[in-house]
Order: structure tokens, then sequence, then C-alpha cells
């Protein structure tokens, strides 16, 4: 079976599952790449095809390369992790048997009467859409035959933060013996991240042994927010950092206070680094951790729950440590990535 992958820019999971996959006979993995760079990204028996960068859900360019190699390949399926992906895939597929698989990770609305959508995920040509949890296979199920939905939770392996466990980092001014908290994620016009409500949730928590560390774009608001009150100067902004994982390890708690966010792997990471972690009880979020056992669950749009939440920690350091062991321990045994693989295995085979 030929299978050609596109995207606009997928992750190390997608690339680290192709290249297990190619190591099977049965498959040949062709990944349509546009840079040197996602070229020396594939592992395994991934086979490079130029095409020019995706950018937007119709490129004639990009359809044309495609429709090349599809011919040239004899593709048989196409996966498009990305919506842009599926766009062009779908357009240059038209008149030949190939099936199109989708991916849909965001909790994001889907608009009915929007074309664009028509295009890409509701286009009756797609003949399956994997949903990265069963609240977006939920949702979707009222636009989309539940028969073409299915959900794969991305895994996460543990060796990927070995690296930023062994070479930690912390900001400066965070004394060593504080209680360290840590925020990553672009917030900046994104207030559904949650936030302001996590400056807010310090500055009723009033501690002087907490300190909390932001890192990723913000808005001014927050950050003069944030300068507001006794916390001002235990909470410190690092702006976007490419090194962010590396922060984690030193710290005592990862909080994640979003209002909505399908499956944030930033939460895998914190929980593979044994950091234990504050996440609102939303779909998607909510179904990484078990709460009090591998991390506490807290109300969404709560600021006084959060500073709860991390003030009982702060009063518990035997409950911090069981609930970091369990957070790691659940990213090895929940979350593999052989799992993963056998369910693109499977799929691929019963789409063909």
């Amino acid at each position: 079976m030929n299978i050609l992958i596109t995207h606009r820019g997928t992750d190390l999971v997608t690339y680290k599952m192709l290249g297990i996959l190619s190591r099977n006979k049965s498959f040949k993995i062709y990944v349509a790449v546009s840079s040197e760079k996602e070229e020396l990204m594939l592992e395994g028996d991934c086979i490079p095809l130029k095409i020019p960068g995706i950018n937007s859900k119709f490129s004639w360019k990009v359809i044309k390369a495609l429709r090349g190699h599809i011919r040239k390949y004899q593709i048989n399926l196409i996966f498009s992790p990305s919506t842009s992906g599926l766009s062009n895939s779908l357009f240059a597929s038209l008149g030949m048997r190939v099936k199109n698989v989708g991916y849909r990770g965001t909790q994001a609305k889907v608009k009915r009467f929007d074309p664009t959508y028509y295009m890409g995920l509701l286009n009756p040509r797609v003949d399956h859409i994997v949903c990265e949890t069963a609240d977006i296979q939920e949702y979707l199920s009222h636009y989309i035959d539940r028969n073409k939905l299915s959900v794969s939770t991305k895994p996460f392996d543990v060796e990927w933060v070995a690296d930023a466990c062994l070479n930690p980092k912390q900001a400066d001014g965070v004394p060593e013996n504080a209680f360290k908290c840590i925020y990553i994620g672009a917030t900046k016009g994104r207030p559904f991240k949650g936030l302001t409500d996590l400056i807010k949730a310090f500055r009723i928590l009033d501690s002087k042994d907490a300190h909390l560390v932001v890192i990723g774009d913000y808005d001014d608001s927050d950050y003069q927010l944030a300068q507001k009150g006794a916390c001002a100067n235990r909470i410190h902004f690092l702006w976007n950092r490419e090194d962010a994982i590396s922060f984690l390890p030193k710290q005592d708690l990862f909080i994640l206070p979003a209002l909505r966010d399908a499956s944030p792997r930033v939460v895998r990471e914190a929980m593979a680094c044994g950091v234990p972690c504050i996440v609102t009880d939303i779909p998607g979020a909510r179904d990484l951790i078990v709460d009090n056992v591998s991390g506490i669950l807290v109300p969404s749009r709560s600021p006084e729950k959060i500073a709860e939440a991390i003030r009982g920690l702060m009063n518990d350091r035997k409950k911090l440590k069981t609930l970091g062991v369990a957070a790691r321990e659940r990213i090895i045994n929940d979350f593999s990535v052989d799992a993963y693989v056998a369910y693109f295995e499977k799929l691929f085979v019963k789409l063909s």
C-alpha cells in the first residue's frame, strides 16, 4: 500500500509514528516535504517527495506537484494531519481512486455555512477523520457520519524529555527554596488559554514562597496585571523560548487553566518530567490526568479554585511528590507510541 503524507507542519509524534510504520513491508510511506529541515525530520524508511510549501487551502503549485506524485508513485491513500494539507490533497486527487484521511485536533466550532470547510473537513470525498479526543468525535458526529470518525489521542515517549531532565534550567530570580510553578503557552490574542486567571490566582494566593515562571508570548494586559500587587516580583516572564521544555524539570508544579484546549502536548511534557499538573476540567485536557491521582482538576474561569489547589499542594509536599511519580507512570503506561502506531496500521489497512 502506497501512502502519501501531506501537512503544513507536523510534529515529532507523527514523524515517529510514520518512521515505525514505514518499516512494515506492507506499507510504503511517502512524505511531502518543502524544506531540508522537514526532510531531516523523517525517520525509518520514509521517502521524501518535494513540493512547494503549503501556505493556504488552495495552492495551484502544491496541487500540481501532489497530483504528479500521486500518479508517479501510484498512491492509494493520503493522510493529511493539517486542514490545508487535506484541502490541497482533495483537489490533487480529483478523479483518482485515492482515499483521503484527515485529522481534527481542535475543539474549534465547525461553520457549516462557511464554504471553506467544504474544501476539507466537510468534503464528502474525505473517507475518514482521526479525532484527537472523544469530545471532538462527538461534536463532529453532528456534521459527519460517525462511521467516518475514530479517536486516537497522541502518545508521548519519556525519552523525548530525557535531555531536558539531564540539563534543566531555571529562570533568574527564582530562589532554590521557593515553591516553583510554571506556565508554558502561546497566549497573545488567545484569552482562552487562561493566563489571566492564573495571574489572578497568584494574586489571591499571595504567598511569599510561591514563584511563577511564564514562557510564551502574552498580551500586555496580562503583563500589566502581573505587575500589580505584592506578587509582581514573583511572576517571571521569559517570552518565547525554544528551550521551554528544559524549564519543566526544576518546577514543583505545572498549571494550565485553559478554557478550551483539545489535548495539550505541554501537559504530557510536564507529566513525562515527573511534574504534577493542575489543569482545568475541560474536554481533552481532563483526559490526560486522573484527578487527585496523577494531577489536579479545577473548574475553568476560577482563579479562587486554582489558588486553593496550589495552596493545598504547597502544604502537602508528600502528595505533591506522589502526584509527580504517578504522572510520569501514566505517560509510560497509558500513552505509548506502540499503541498509536497500531491504531494507524489498522486504520490504513481497513481503508485500503
